[in-house]
């Protein structure tokens, strides 16, 4: 099988997030995903990459977040990796993005977190979680775009 692969090592900071977003966001513009795809995939990265630092590591500089993106001849597949507490898989099961908002309610009382894993979920191909031995990784997968035939 074909494939290509960029691996890339982050600090469990913040700052580091946009910059992971960034160069993926390029790379799938260039294996030709439309703007709003590559946006998307970007836009779901950078959640798994946020969710990792904030929920695995508390926000604490220091520990490694791994993110492998892998070109196949069919898709591109996203693994993002921490080493720590490991996410209960029932979230990723449950994961939506709608949440009930009152008539009377704006948009500032929308809760801020909590839909990352629905949004990943109602993006991407698929989504798939898993732990072994300390190491959780959380897997993302898209369909590369369709070749058009003349």
């Amino acid at each position: 099988m074909d494939f290509k692969r960029v691996t890339f090592l982050i600090d469990s900071r913040m700052e580091n997030v946009p910059l992971v977003g960034m160069a993926l966001n390029r790379l799938c513009l260039a294996a030709s995903f439309s703007t709003i795809d590559a946006f998307n995939i970007e836009l779901c990265t950078v959640e798994a990459v946020t969710n990792s630092i904030r929920h695995c590591y508390g926000e604490k500089a220091g520990h490694e977040v791994k993110i492998v993106l892998t070109f196949t001849t069919e898709d591109v597949v996203l693994d993002i990796c921490d080493i720590g507490p490991s996410m209960d898989a029932c979230l990723l099961e449950k994961a939506a993005i709608q949440h009930q908002v009152d008539d009377d309610c704006g948009i500032e009382d929308i809760p801020e977190g909590g839909r990352g894993l629905g949004i990943m979920r109602e993006i991407m191909d698929s989504v798939a979680y898993r732990s072994e031995g300390g190491v959780n990784c959380l897997t993302l997968k898209k369909r590369l775009p369709q070749k058009e035939t003349t």
